[in-house]
């Protein structure tokens, strides 16, 4: 891998593993770019299960990988809740050495009735109902605690503005360049709280992806990993 070339970061989304971000990696290791991923406490067949789902246990993930690494000035891509992990960790850790930011269908707006909407999807008999092959998607990633991970992550985005919600005193502290993509087909996260956000950031730029859903896995890759190397420069 080229030296000379920054470091990439790639974290996972909410109901994700680190194995998630692959496809998009590979892209990159294709240009000569280093990269990694892990897996957020509690996602997975291996982590240790935390006793709460909190977006500052998943920055403090984020700061151990970090320091264990050696990881200095690296480029950070986080996909939906690694997006907001990683801005969160910018803006609330002092020695954060975090250098850049992409964000893909990262969602900014926590109130109820924003939560309201996406919690029948965090109901394990509603996926095994009406979309038993999500189910077992989840069952092989994360195998019996499937399950237990859909409720803890309803309780987390039930909360997420009460505890530790980023608010716009937090996108005020980050101070490096933000890149905030959505794909324009993205049901999840709306135009109006991406570019709110951004408006709060110093150094931040809006971009729309297209043939994109929400989901990275039906999203346009060879797009994303195009407009990731535009902007490493």
């Amino acid at each position: 891998m080229d030296k000379s070339k920054p470091t990439l970061l790639f974290l996972h989304g909410a109901l994700g593993t680190a194995q998630d971000m692959e496809p998009l990696m590979g892209l990159l290791r294709e240009k000569g770019y280093t990269t990694h991923s892990f897996s957020f406490s509690g996602h997975g067949l291996s982590a240790a299960e935390p006793a709460e789902f909190r977006i500052d246990l998943f920055a403090r993930d984020l700061d151990k990988f970090l320091k264990d690494n050696q990881l200095k000035n690296p480029v950070i891509f986080g996909y939906s809740m690694g997006g907001y992990v990683a801005l969160y960790h910018k803006a609330n850790f002092e020695d954060s050495p975090i250098a850049r930011i992409f964000t893909y269908g990262t969602k900014f707006n926590w109130s109820e009735k924003a939560v309201s909407k996406e919690l029948p999807m965090m109901n394990p008999d509603h996926l095994l109902e009406k979309f038993p092959n999500f189910a077992e998607s989840l069952k092989q990633k994360h195998g019996e605690r499937w399950k237990q991970l859909l409720r803890s992550t309803a309780h987390m985005m039930q909360n997420l503005e009460r505890l530790d919600g980023l608010t716009r005193e937090d996108m005020s502290e980050i101070d490096i360049p933000v890149i905030l993509i959505l794909g324009d087909q993205d049901r999840m996260v709306t135009s109006e709280e991406t570019h709110l956000t951004s408006s709060w950031l110093h150094h931040s730029q809006t971009k729309t992806i297209s043939h994109s859903k929400h989901e990275l896995e039906r999203s346009n890759l060879k797009e994303i990993a195009d407009l990731i190397l535009d902007n490493l420069h």
